[in-house]
């Protein structure tokens, strides 16, 4: 059963940084001093779990820009990425924010389109990787 919580950076930093490192230093060879930008302690964290074990994770900064959602490999295509954006959504809602906004790597374009963002500006690149910026309007504020 995959759960996602809300969590304290301080309590669950090392899963945290732990699943990051493997996706993004691992996997997409991202330099870990682009990822571990020293914001982890000011923002919103979310730590997925299945069956105890931590498989995912995303954090949105007080901004309402949501960031670093990563899920291992093995634990990919069963809506745990979904599952972590609607978490950090529902909490800019509650927050009262407008609208909420990210950084996607070019190839997961569709996925945030399906879940609500639309592209808002040109692309770039950050870590070597093509990004297209997004955003989701989420309330009136």
């Amino acid at each position: 059963m995959i759960e996602v919580n809300i969590v304290s950076f301080r309590d669950q930093q090392q899963d945290i940084l732990a699943i990051r490192h493997r996706v993004f230093s691992g996997e997409q060879q991202v330099d870990p001093d682009i990822d571990f930008d020293g914001l982890d302690g000011l923002a919103l964290q979310v730590l997925a779990s299945s069956d105890g074990i931590a498989v995912g994770t995303g954090r949105m900064l007080s901004d309402g820009h949501i960031g670093r959602i990563a899920v291992l490999k093995e634990y990919r295509g069963k809506g745990i990425g979904s599952d972590i954006i609607q978490v950090l959504v529902n909490q800019a809602r509650e927050a009262g924010m407008a609208k909420v906004f990210l950084g996607s790597q070019v190839r997961a374009v569709p996925f945030y389109e399906k879940l609500g963002f639309r592209a808002a500006g040109k692309n770039y690149i950050e870590a070597n990787i093509p990004h297209t910026p997004m955003e989701m309007t989420i309330g009136d504020a």
